[in-house]
């Protein structure tokens, strides 16, 4: 057939391939992205696979995205599971918090005094400020230590709600005697005196902070020089008095006159002569050892005496100290006499033997006054209960 040239030629229609489809696409598949994302599982085996979609094929297709899938769901369940135990456990050993409320702390009141005033006080170790003191304390049990220069004081208090307690202590240290007084008298007065070769004065003469022990006093007016020898003890006063008067013609005796702090009986060769409450006791001139005794002190002091005609010998007995023990339940503040000596429970104080007020305080338990006699050799014990 011979060619016509001036036929009309018929446009062939132009298919545009989408980029997305595989260039070996088949022929007869839909070209539209929409078809093919409804493709089903058996045409997306038989494409992927160089075989046919059979049912074996899209078995084992499926087979083999599971075993793809598989290990990464496993993996996201540990994963998750780890979480949740590693947040259980933080949750478990924090400790929950709680708001407490804390209730109001029960408080009582503590006055504190003390003799001399000025004292500081510490509670518990902590220092709270100087007597007179009031102050607010927690209820229970605390230290209490007030201190005044070198002396210082422990106590123990109790406090309880709403209560006041009160304390009272004296703390003034007790003096301290290094020495002993000496007072010397004459009659007629006005003679001068020497005390171991210094001169004190004219009489009546007193001399203080005289060291224990012997000393020889010398008094003189005019003509007349008497020679006296006195023991002089620690804390105690002796007493010297001494006739000067011309001594009348004929006098056989003279007087002997005792200042003691007890009744003593004056006794020679085991015979009493008379007692200490005498104003004075007869004596012939001469040399003489008196003994000095109260059997109910347990106390007995020798003493030799010159006896001049027509004068009197005054003459000091300086008694010997016992041994006081004293205590108090539950405890207190002790004097002795009006000094202070302490807190009980107090052992072995040296006192001078004869009678003695003691004065006990307690801060709740008031004061209380007992009288006591302490004897030279055997110790006086003595204790009181101030709850009673």
């Amino acid at each position: 057939m011979k060619h016509n040239s001036s036929a009309p030629i018929k446009a062939q229609p132009f298919i545009v391939k989408d980029a997305r489809e595989p260039v070996d696409r088949d022929a007869n598949e839909p070209v539209d992205g929409w078809s093919a994302s409804f493709r089903s599982e058996s045409d997306i085996a038989a494409h992927n696979s160089p075989t046919a979609a059979t049912p074996e094929n899209v078995a084992s297709a499926r087979k083999r995205l599971a075993l793809r899938v598989l290990p990464v769901v496993v993996l996201g369940v540990c994963v998750g599971l780890a979480g949740a135990w590693f947040a259980w456990q933080a949750w478990a050993v924090t400790p929950a918090r709680v708001e407490r409320l804390t209730p109001a702390v029960a408080e009582g009141t503590a006055v504190f005094n003390s003799v001399p005033e000025g004292a500081s006080i510490a509670i518990d170790g902590t220092p709270r400020g100087v007597t007179p003191l009031r102050v607010s304390l927690p209820v229970g049990a605390h230290t209490v230590e007030i201190t005044s220069g070198a002396v210082s004081r422990q106590l123990p208090i109790t406090i309880e709600p709403g209560s006041v307690v009160s304390q009272y202590v004296e703390l003034a240290a007790a003096p301290v005697t290094l020495g002993g007084r000496l007072e010397i008298g004459s009659d007629p007065p006005g003679a001068q005196v020497t005390l171991d070769g210094i001169p004190k004065g004219t009489t009546p003469v007193v001399v203080a902070d005289v060291p224990p022990g012997q000393h020889r006093v010398t008094v003189s007016a005019g003509d007349n020089t008497i020679n006296r020898t006195v023991n002089v003890t620690c804390g105690t006063t002796a007493t010297l008095v001494v006739s000067t008067a011309p001594v009348a013609a004929g006098a056989a005796g003279g007087w002997l006159t005792v200042q003691t702090p007890i009744d003593m009986e004056i006794l020679q060769d085991g015979r009493i002569l008379g007692s200490t409450r005498m104003e004075r006791v007869m004596l012939p001139v001469g040399s003489h050892r008196i003994e000095f005794a109260n059997a109910g002190l347990e106390v007995s002091v020798d003493r030799t005496v010159q006896i001049a005609a027509g004068r009197t010998v005054n003459l000091a007995i300086a008694l010997p100290s016992g041994r006081l023990s004293v205590n108090a339940v539950p405890w207190a503040d002790v004097s002795l006499d009006g000094v202070a000596v302490g807190t009980t429970p107090l052992g072995e104080l040296t006192v001078p033997i004869g009678p003695h007020e003691l004065t006990f305080r307690h801060p709740q338990l008031g004061e209380r006054r007992q009288s006591v006699t302490v004897k030279a050799k055997t110790p006086t014990r003595i204790g009181i209960d101030l709850r009673k």
